[in-house]
């Protein structure tokens, strides 16, 4: 499965655009990737890839 399978099947999931659910996941939550991944039913790598693809890591250290 490609990363676009994978955020088309998560957001039919969970009825949102895929960077609003890893904000709520990663930020609001205070997921690690694991965790997060986890959470998802996602592998880690897919994870990281949408954590990159919408830059929500300095988001996340600005809340620290």
């Amino acid at each position: 499965m490609d990363y676009a399978e994978y955020q088309h099947r998560l957001e039919k999931k969970y009825g949102k655009p895929i960077e609003q659910i890893m904000r709520t996941i990663y930020i609001d939550k205070d997921y690690g990737l694991a965790t997060g991944a986890q959470e998802l039913g996602i592998p880690r790598q897919v994870f990281m890839h949408f954590v990159c693809e919408f830059n929500l890591k300095p988001d996340k250290l600005q809340r620290l």
